[in-house]
């Protein structure tokens, strides 16, 4: 894995097909998770991404992390499917919003 770009987002762009404004939410996210709001495996996993020594793809596909992240996601998905249509609409458009936002800002 090489280093991180001098922007911290810019490693993230693949995986936000190009929006800087999501890139920038991933980092940030990541950055929350190093400063340790979700414990200590998920603080060593984002200081190793946010280190350049590996990456989000890498770290998915590994037994130390990928059945963490997958509950996650199960999780996730289970409260996205308790939504009512309504409610998943406005979520959606406010979190469009807030990226399109901050790739304007750049």
């Amino acid at each position: 894995m090489s280093t991180p770009d001098s922007e911290p987002e810019q490693q993230f762009l693949d995986l936000t097909e190009g929006s800087r404004g999501l890139a920038k939410l991933l980092y940030e996210s990541l950055s929350q998770l190093r400063d340790g709001v979700a414990g200590d495996d998920l603080q060593e996993m984002a200081r190793d991404v946010l280190a350049g020594r590996t990456d989000l793809r890498e770290i998915a596909g590994t037994d130390a992390y990928g059945g963490m992240l997958l509950d996650g996601f199960r999780r996730f998905t289970e409260w996205e499917a308790s939504l009512d249509p309504e409610e998943k609409q406005r979520l959606a458009a406010g979190a469009t919003a807030a990226a399109d936002a901050l790739d304007m800002g750049d």
